[in-house]
């Protein structure tokens, strides 16, 4: 926990990018303080069609879902780090957005295979 799914333009990121923004979100988020850095699951998918307000115009979109709990504040932290740390990224997007979903702790159920 948290999972960060950051959604790009496929057309306008280019592979070989991938590591390095991955690695920069998900140190910015251990950077927020508000989680352990183990427990970050970070992953990208690329978007083949989309629209922009009607246009063409390639936007970077990234989704942290996280267990309820944290206060608007914390909240409004983990958005602006990530958002910082995207905007570090120099892509070639027209915006840059960040949302920060809470995800219900009483029905969050997790399986580990791995001890």
């Amino acid at each position: 926990m948290p999972h960060i799914i950051i959604e790009y333009p496929q057309q306008s990121v280019s592979e070989d990018l991938l590591p390095a923004i991955l690695q920069a979100v998900h140190e910015a988020v251990v950077t927020s303080g508000l989680f352990d850095a183990s427990h970050i699951k970070t992953r990208a998918y690329p978007m083949q069609f989309y629209t922009n307000a009607g246009s063409d115009q390639p936007y970077i979109h990234t989704m942290a879902r996280i267990k309820s709990g944290r206060n608007s504040e914390q909240k409004k932290q983990l958005s602006e780090v990530i958002l910082a740390a995207i905007g570090e990224q120099k892509l070639a997007v027209s915006v840059a957005t960040v949302e920060i979903i809470d995800m219900d702790r009483d029905s969050y159920s997790k399986y580990s295979v791995l001890s």
